[in-house]
This record gives structure tokens, sequence and C-alpha cells, in this order.
């Protein structure tokens, strides 16, 4: 019989479609056969990730067995600071950061180191000190290390670094007494250059923060009023 004009070509029936399971037998089957063929390549490749995982776990043993005897050496560290003259404090600190400076702890040691410098008058040597973990905003240790070094700078009379970093620390603060420090170093500075409208604006700025409630408010309204007097 002859075919009808514009009838649709008649269709082949669909292959059947296999399952998953099929599927994923084939693919190991493929796995297996390719493995047969490169088997030095196969040898290799496991032998690569046994290393790296041995690698990995032998590394995370060691940090963790450094970072313990580093909690526990600076105990003993602060112990000696604390009873022995600066010379040897300062040697006794400057030791436990050769052998454990890189880890969390050396923080901890360097903002001891500066605040020995500090108090024995040599805001250059804390300074140089912290600024191998500040300025620093990642955690309360660095943030500490951070206000550190703005008062070591403010000691050394290097007046435009400690504003530089007072200025940020007031910024970033994260809580009203951070912002509060900050601001009134920020003050201090300022008017140590002469800068009578910035401290000006620091103190308004403190008043601003300070709860109502607060007894330092009456402060900072007296300094706000001797700085003011003279306008008009």
């Amino acid at each position: 019989m002859a075919k009808k004009k514009g009838s649709s070509p008649s269709r082949r029936p669909s292959q059947p479609q296999g399952t998953a399971d099929d599927a994923f037998s084939a693919r190991v089957l493929e796995f297996v056969a390719w493995a047969r063929q490169n088997t030095q390549v196969a040898i290799i490749g496991v032998v690569a990730i046994v290393l790296l995982i041995g690698g990995t776990i032998y590394f995370l043993t060691q940090r963790s067995q450094q970072y313990e005897q580093a909690a526990t050496e600076l105990e003993m560290v602060q112990q000696v600071a604390a009873m022995s003259p600066t010379p040897e404090a300062v040697a006794e600190i400057e030791g436990y950061l050769v052998r454990f400076g890189g880890t969390p702890y050396g923080i901890e040691a360097r903002l001891l180191l500066a605040e020995i410098h500090l108090e024995d008058g040599n805001p250059e040597a804390a300074i140089q000190t912290l600024l191998e973990t500040a300025p620093s905003y990642r955690n309360s240790l660095r943030l500490q290390a951070t206000f550190l070094l703005a008062i070591a700078y403010e000691d050394a009379e290097r007046w435009e670094d400690a504003q530089e970093v007072y200025a940020a620390l007031k910024d970033r603060g994260e809580y009203t007494f951070q912002r509060r420090e900050a601001g009134e170093g920020l003050a201090r500075v300022l008017l140590a250059q002469g800068d009578t409208a910035g401290a000006t604006d620091a103190f308004r700025a403190l008043l601003d923060i300070e709860p109502d409630d607060s007894p330092l408010r009456d402060y900072f309204e007296m300094r706000l009023a001797e700085l003011t007097s003279g306008d008009g």
C-alpha cells in the first residue's frame, strides 16, 4: 500500500534504559579494566594518597604537641619574668619567642615583653616587639596588642603613628569601653600636636557614645568646656 502523503514517519521503539545499579556496575568494570592496564599509575596514586593522609596526621599531631609545650613553657616564662630583673626577664621572653613565636602563645609573650619595655622606659623596643603582631583586629589578643602599640607610640612621642592607630581602634572597637579608650587616646595625641579643633571633636564623639548615667560624662564635658571656652 502506498504511504499516505503527510503522514508522520514510523518511529523505532526506544532502547530499554538500564538501572542505576547497571550503570554503577559498568563504571566499576571500566575502572577495573583501566587499573589492569595502568597498574603502575594506580599504585603510585594509592601511595600518594596514603602519604598525604599520613603526612597530614603527623603534621597535626606535631602541631598539637608544640602548642601544648608552648602553653606550658609560657607559664614558666611568666613566673620567671615576674621575679627577675629586667635584662633577665627580657632574655627569657626573647628565648621563648625564638622557640614558640609562631604559635598563638607568641602573642601573649610579645605583650608581656612590650609591657616590660614600657615599664623600663623603652617605648621603641616595645614598638618593635609589637609590630610582629599589631596593628591587627582579628581577635582579642591582637586587639590588645594594637592598643599597647598605640600607647607605645604615644610614649615615644610618635604622635602621627599614635593618632592613626587610635583612630582605627575607635572606628573598629566592638565594645563601648574599647571605643572610649581609643577616643581618649586620640584626644590626647591631638592635643599633644596642638590640634585643639580635632581634640574637641574627639571629646564630642566620646560624649556621643557615653551613657547618660556614666560618671565619665562630667569629665568629658569639663574637658570640652575647657577647649571651647575661648571660642566666640
